[in-house]
């Protein structure tokens, strides 16, 4: 599981450097939304609008899908804590969460990446 979220973290760093700076809204949940039990449901939300970042390169679109792939393997969705139907029935959905620009989105979405590994490591 570290060393998909390294490859994920890597990817996701990639896009940052290189992302179209356009004013495309995405939706976003911040660690400050979030609940523990609730770390699934906002990487699956980022796993779904990943996609929608606008860039340019080859490349680029590369690691968006490598992104996507790696976020949808069980390894990952296993490590994750579990929790009972009542919390998940507590979790935001995805189109709940604030719109944000593009850079703020990947900001957000490296937070929770960085809070998923160190909570591994």
């Amino acid at each position: 599981m570290i060393h998909m979220l390294n490859k994920v973290m890597h990817e996701l760093k990639m896009i940052q450097k290189g992302m179209d700076k356009s004013t495309i809204l995405i939706y976003s949940p911040t660690t400050n939304d979030l609940k523990d039990f609730c770390v699934a449901s906002a990487l699956e939300c980022f796993r779904t609008n990943v996609m929608n970042l606008t860039v340019t390169e080859a490349k680029l679109k590369k690691s968006l899908m490598i992104i996507s792939r790696e976020l949808r393997k069980q390894i990952i969705v296993n490590g994750l804590p579990s929790c009972s139907e009542i919390q998940k029935a507590q979790c935001k959905s995805c189109d709940s969460y604030s719109k944000v620009n593009s850079q703020t989105f990947v900001k957000n979405f490296q937070t929770l990446l960085q809070k998923i590994y160190a909570s591994k490591v």
